[in-house]
């Protein structure tokens, strides 16, 4: 069989036929693309230029870490009534990128109608290129609220919580302190006490908006809620504190003084009621509360108030007894070194040979306090006045406080001098406290500024008898001697005046340069007195007049009757039982809201 072989078919030839395009068609279509991308273009720089606000808000949305901060503890009286309360404040602040140039002079006028505000200051705040800036922080919610009634550009509220003072300027703000613009304690018991009024700042994530603004209402998380901080409870009385410093304020007027303060303080566990101090504008003139811890930082040679304390060391070494007939004479010549002589006399003429113990103190002997004082010498005494804490501050440990001036008394002067108060100088704390151990059966118990802080007795500084005979001789002083402007009806009062005299600028005690314009000395008028019932002491009050200029320059004069005010207006206020036989009011008594402008007769010795 022959085998055919399929002859195979010849390639075909394709020609590929190019679609014909008019020239029409290409430029029709040129024009459309140049629309659609000069469209862009345009839209491109209509947003650098003239952003679109509901555009820019959405892109400027973001998650944001916010700080809640935790709320700072309050201060409170012994009866818990506020004496420095945190409260929210609005802080005004904007975002300068979304302030144009020409917007800029509008704002600074209409946000100086209701900020005080440098209009230089906030005109480069909102002409920076910052993206946040205070315009003012920390005012009342009020006037937040006018501000973003304006609905200015880029402005906003942030909250941030304010230190207020319920009592006005003049209630312990000195002592309280302050705190900075962050709330954070700089200076008194805000310093001393910051870690217990100082919260923990809790954190929570929000969506905000560029202008810092939430976007969703109720769309932040919280993710630590912040912790408050603790209250403090102070010693004080809201009103006791109040009285004290009008009065003292009143007498410091009066009297034409420098200075004054006034303690009250309950001898058995220490806590202090009230520290009042006022100070006089050298150049208007004007007497207002003082921003300065007075009762703390003031050093002054305290006169024949250090009587007792010296009397009391005499006693307790067994040196002499209340009712000791101890011969005065009519003067005391000391020889100094430099071959002249010291010569101390009293403010009264002697009419007899012997006064006792409790005569010298009562008459305020400067004289008998000398020579009962050299019986136990220079080395005793010293320790005693240091056991009695002078010399050192006290445990409330307030910045600033001062130790006062008490050295060893080793030259021929120093502890006749020392015995009846001139030569050292001492803080009207350390002098209430001192008259606290004798009120308190011998025993130094510290002072506090806190409710129910340590009742443990320190040290026993003089054994109970000492204390008690102290206290009668003491009772003398109100009873017949130099005190009788300071009975109180219903209560015995014990207590001790004092005349000092300050050393001057140039030393020396006389001449002083704006001193008394008659004696030409600078005096300091003081009173500390004991108010006892039946139960016993129940409070001490301490005040002191510094540089009196009237007809009247005397501890007994000046300080005595403002030490009665104060004192029959604390038995009231604290509910102390009068004596049973008195008929005197107890009901108690509130002092008005504060209203006082802010400031910020036994001659000793003579003089060397």
């Amino acid at each position: 069989m022959t085998e055919r072989r399929r002859s195979r078919p010849k390639p075909r030839t394709v020609t590929a036929v190019r679609p014909a395009i008019s020239a029409g068609r290409v430029r029709v279509l040129g024009l459309v693309f140049a629309l659609v991308f000069g469209a862009f273009g345009y839209r491109l720089v209509d947003l650098q230029v003239t952003p679109d606000p509901t555009l820019a808000d959405s892109a400027g949305r973001h998650i944001e870490r916010v700080e809640l901060p935790a709320t700072r503890g309050a201060f409170v009286d012994r009866h818990g009534r506020p004496l420095a309360v945190t409260r929210p404040s609005a802080t005004v602040v904007v975002n300068p990128r979304l302030v144009s140039d020409a917007q800029i002079p509008a704002m600074v006028a209409q946000v100086s109608q209701h900020l005080e505000v440098d209009p230089v200051g906030l005109t480069e705040a909102l002409s920076s290129d910052k993206a946040f800036r205070f315009i003012q922080r920390q005012v009342d919610p009020a006037i937040g609220d006018a501000i973003m009634a304006l609905e200015l550009p880029g402005v906003w509220l942030q909250q941030e919580p304010r230190r207020e003072y319920p009592n006005g300027d003049c209630s312990a703000r000195a002592l309280l302190g302050r705190v900075d613009i962050d709330h954070l304690g700089i200076s008194g018991l805000e310093y001393l006490h910051d870690d217990t009024l100082t919260g923990t700042d809790g954190v929570s994530l929000a969506e905000v908006s560029a202008d810092g603004q939430l976007t969703i209402v109720g769309g932040d998380s919280v993710i630590h809620a912040p912790i408050p901080g603790e209250d403090v409870q102070l010693s004080f009385d809201r009103d006791v504190q109040f009285k004290s410093e009008q009065l003292v304020a009143e007498a410091v007027a009066a009297n034409g003084a420098d200075w004054g303060v006034a303690i009250v303080a309950i001898p058995s566990t220490g806590e202090l009621i009230a520290l009042a101090g006022a100070t006089r504008n050298a150049q208007s003139g004007e007497v207002a509360c003082t921003t300065e811890n007075l009762n703390f930082t003031r050093a002054f040679e305290p006169g024949s108030t250090m009587k007792a304390i010296s009397i009391a060391a005499v006693l307790e070494a067994g040196m002499s007894s209340p009712h000791e007939q101890v011969p005065l004479e009519p003067s005391l010549h000391f020889p100094l070194d430099d071959g002249e002589t010291f010569t101390i006399f009293d403010w009264f003429t002697h009419t007899e040979e012997t006064y006792s113990t409790t005569e010298i103190l009562a008459k305020s002997s400067n004289i008998g306090a000398a020579t009962l004082a050299e019986r136990i010498g220079g080395e005793a005494m010293y320790e005693e006045y240091l056991d009695f804490g002078f010399g050192s501050t006290t445990p409330v440990d307030l910045p600033g406080e001062t130790v006062g001036i008490i050295q060893p008394f080793t030259s021929t002067v120093a502890l006749p001098t020392a015995s009846y108060g001139q030569g050292v100088a001492v803080s009207p704390i350390q002098l209430s406290a001192a008259y606290n151990v004798l009120a308190n059966g011998g025993s130094y118990m510290a002072p506090t500024l806190l409710r129910n802080g340590s009742r443990n007795v320190e040290r026993q500084v003089i054994k109970p008898e000492t204390a008690q005979q102290v206290l009668e001789m003491l009772g003398a002083v109100v009873d017949t001697g130099t005190g009788k402007a300071a009975v109180i009806a219903g209560y015995d009062v014990a207590g001790k005046t004092g005349t000092a005299w300050q050393p001057c600028e140039h030393g020396g005690y006389s001449d002083c340069g704006g001193g008394h314009p008659v004696q030409g000395r600078h005096y300091t008028a003081s009173f500390v007195g004991i108010v006892s019932n039946e139960l016993g002491a129940a409070f001490t009050v301490l005040v002191i007049i510094d540089n009196p200029r009237g007809d009247e320059f005397g501890g007994g004069d000046v300080a005595a009757p403002v030490f009665a005010e104060i004192a029959s207006y604390t038995a009231r206020q604290l509910r102390v039982t009068p004596i049973a036989e008195a008929q005197v009011d107890t009901g108690p008594v509130r002092a008005p809201v504060s209203t006082l402008p802010v400031d910020d007769a036994d001659v000793p010795t003579e003089d060397q």
